[in-house]
């Protein structure tokens, strides 16, 4: 389904007292950008639904579906959406090839392909369990389905052995961390809804 732009879903009714006006900093430290941010207190009820997507059970959070109630009802501007975020990826951002340091003495190549927000969001935020389980395995499967490709042939996904050949899984695990954390803060958007994250703590 489609994710829409959503209005903001609160009362209102007293916005000024809700809102808050940030200057978000993002980017190179050499290079800084800024984006004029505003947040709003959602309110309690509402607070803690998003706060309970951190512990869905199972020892499973739905961090991406959290950042989207963010998106929807505390960063008032500029206004979020996945499906507007997605459509908003620079063609040179689609993919990315990095070098890896394998085992004795490889360097295996693989290619990366972004694969959504939501997704990008979630595999960023499940290498360790609600209980602080070790999930890497579970990561790097789905990385290998939906991100990994084979440099010689990008429709064709990587899978377990290529790591047993080569080595370097734990590597492009951090390779495609880096790689997502780039492209969703190209425009400022990771650091905003980061930063929407820490004020969200604030209204408790």
């Amino acid at each position: 389904m489609t994710e829409k732009m959503a209005a903001p879903k609160v009362d209102v009714t007293k916005l000024a007292e809700m809102d808050k006006h940030e200057t978000i900093t993002y980017g190179d430290k050499e290079n800084p950008k800024t984006i004029e941010a505003t947040f709003r207190d959602p309110g309690y009820e509402m607070l803690m639904k998003i706060r309970a997507k951190q512990n869905i059970g199972n020892n499973e959070r739905d961090y991406a579906e959290m950042i989207n109630m963010i998106n929807e009802n505390v960063i008032i501007n500029p206004r979020y959406a996945f499906a507007d975020l997605n459509k908003k990826v620079r063609k040179t951002e689609e993919t990315k090839e990095v070098e890896l340091d394998g085992k004795r003495g490889k360097k295996p190549h693989i290619l990366m392909k972004f694969p959504g927000y939501r997704e990008a969001l979630n595999l960023t935020a499940d290498i360790r369990g609600v209980d602080g389980a070790d999930e890497t395995l579970g990561v790097l499967q789905a990385l290998n389905k939906d991100v990994f490709r084979r440099v010689d042939n990008p429709d064709k996904p990587l899978d377990m052995s290529f790591w047993s050949e080569n080595g370097g899984g734990y590597d492009a695990i951090n390779e495609a961390r880096l790689y997502f954390a780039e492209v969703m803060d190209h425009d400022g958007y990771a650091s905003t809804a980061i930063r929407a994250v820490t004020f969200l703590s604030e209204c408790i």
